[in-house]
């Protein structure tokens, strides 16, 4: 992978409890009553999962380690990301996870396979387009997790393709999902039309724009997957911050300025002083984040 690439892998790894303190509690909470409740119905069968835009894996490791697929002794999960060279990433945070807790791991032909008390989650990586994937996946999946994607992608198109691959009674999650604000702190007198601009360049060309989250909402009733659960899963960082913070932070002002940048809908000396303020802010330990996300959990009727 490429340096820029590698700076976005400590991104994903920084800003994993980033994501451990905004998930809405009493979404995941209905996923794992309804999991169960699957399960009961099913016994015996497996858990068929498919993650898109699953980066290095964070999200599995999370729900495993959360106790979310309790209720299945056996899990294939299928990890699905169009950047090359991810999957190498995700094998060695997955490697590292599941020997601290407390997991046997083998290589598969495509992937590995952990056990653990008599419990094995078969684990594939497969790089590739969302949508190239979903023409070859049966339609056999109970769950689909997209996690902090969906707002890069058509949304409509891609909630449609996803959707397709659930059985009856399928469930669609997607945690992280942006929604509509971002905010600094302290104040700046660029701020509006910094970030204005920001939220601009998320809309247009095939990009589901910045209100994705609400879109959801009516999107998937509208596709035959009425929302079961919803809540707000807000990113906050504020100082006092840790190495990880000032990763996440870095790098979430690297993406204002690739995207403000490209888009000349500020000047360059607005966008430059701005930045200039930011990161003396984050230098100082002074800064504070917010963005607002959804939590979304959908069953296709």
């Amino acid at each position: 992978m490429t340096s820029h690439d590698d700076r976005f892998v400590h991104y994903l790894r920084a800003k994993e409890s980033v994501d451990d303190r905004a998930l809405h509690r009493p979404t995941l909470a209905s996923l794992i009553d309804r999991l169960e409740a699957r399960a009961e119905s099913r016994s015996g069968q497996p858990l068929r999962v498919v993650s898109v835009g699953a980066g290095t894996g964070a999200m599995c490791r999370r729900l495993l380690s959360w106790g979310v697929f309790d209720a299945y002794d056996e899990i294939k999960y299928v990890m699905v990301d169009r950047k090359r060279g991810m999957a190498d990433h995700a094998a060695a945070a997955f490697a590292k996870w599941a020997r601290a807790a407390g997991w046997t791991a083998e290589p598969t032909p495509d992937g590995f396979r952990i056990e653990r008390h008599g419990r094995s989650v078969s684990l594939t990586y497969v790089t590739s387009d969302l949508f190239e994937a979903m023409t070859v996946l049966p339609k056999a999946i109970d769950l689909v997790v997209a996690h902090a994607v969906l707002d890069v992608l058509p949304l409509r198109r891609a909630v449609d393709a996803l959707l397709s691959r659930l059985t009856d009674g399928g469930l669609f999650y997607a945690p992280i999902t942006f929604d509509g604000r971002t905010a600094f702190r302290p104040s700046h007198p660029a701020d509006e039309a910094v970030l204005g601009a920001y939220h601009e360049t998320m809309c247009g060309g095939e990009r589901a724009g910045p209100d994705t989250g609400s879109d959801l909402l009516s999107v998937l009733p509208d596709l035959g997957a009425p929302v079961v659960a919803a809540g707000g899963s807000d990113w906050v960082v504020h100082p006092p911050h840790d190495d990880e913070a000032r990763i996440f932070l870095d790098r979430v002002l690297g993406f204002v300025e690739e995207s403000v940048g490209k888009s000349a809908a500020v000047d360059r000396e607005t966008l430059d002083g701005w930045l200039e303020a930011r990161h003396d802010d984050l230098a100082g330990d002074e800064l504070a984040y917010v963005a607002h996300n959804l939590d979304v959990l959908a069953e296709l009727d």
